[in-house]
């Protein structure tokens, strides 16, 4: 009798243990996934409070929203298809973007840049980020492009010709 209760007693143990490794080995993976997971959640984290110009990071969005920026200077406040379609055009042609990404950035960052009711308050941001990563041949290429936009529906007004002096006087071009 004490035999058999002492195979019992064995065998509950085995199979508490197991259990117990079960379960560590399901935290465990739990654990590895959490890990996996972690890039991805400290990236989302790291942009779920930026909104509006903060989210732009690159260049190439920088360069847009002042291509944005100087087309709805024009007197209407906002960008017409000719103005949009000369965007995309310097895009695909100076940014090396194809076509289909040229018009996609300028749909984008046309939404995104939408609350802004003042020019200027893209201009310092974006001169900011341009001169972490542009040289100054660059940036020259850049007032083409914006001077391009300003006159593509029809000559460029003051407003725009002094957002164009005022981003070469920003970005140190006007030595």
């Amino acid at each position: 009798m004490h035999i058999v209760i002492v195979i019992f007693g064995a065998l509950a143990t085995l199979l508490f243990l197991l259990s117990r490794i079960g379960q560590s080995a399901r935290d465990l993976t739990d654990t590895a996934q959490e890990l996996s997971n972690l890039p991805r959640k400290l990236r989302h984290r790291r942009n779920a409070g930026k909104q509006g110009l903060d989210l732009i990071e690159n260049p190439v969005e920088a360069a847009t929203v002042l291509m944005i920026s100087i087309a709805r200077l024009d007197g209407i406040g906002r960008v017409s298809e000719t103005q949009a379609e000369a965007i995309a055009g310097q895009l695909s042609d100076h940014m090396q973007l194809d076509p289909e990404d040229a018009d996609s950035y300028v749909v984008q960052l046309r939404s995104l840049t939408a609350y802004l009711k003042q020019a200027d308050s893209a201009l310092f941001p974006m001169v900011d980020l341009l001169r972490r990563s542009v040289n100054k041949d660059e940036a020259r290429d850049l007032v083409g492009m914006m001077a391009i936009i300003a006159e593509a529906d029809s000559p460029a007004n003051n407003e725009q010709l002094n957002f164009i002096r005022r981003f070469e006087e920003r970005m140190g071009l006007r030595d």
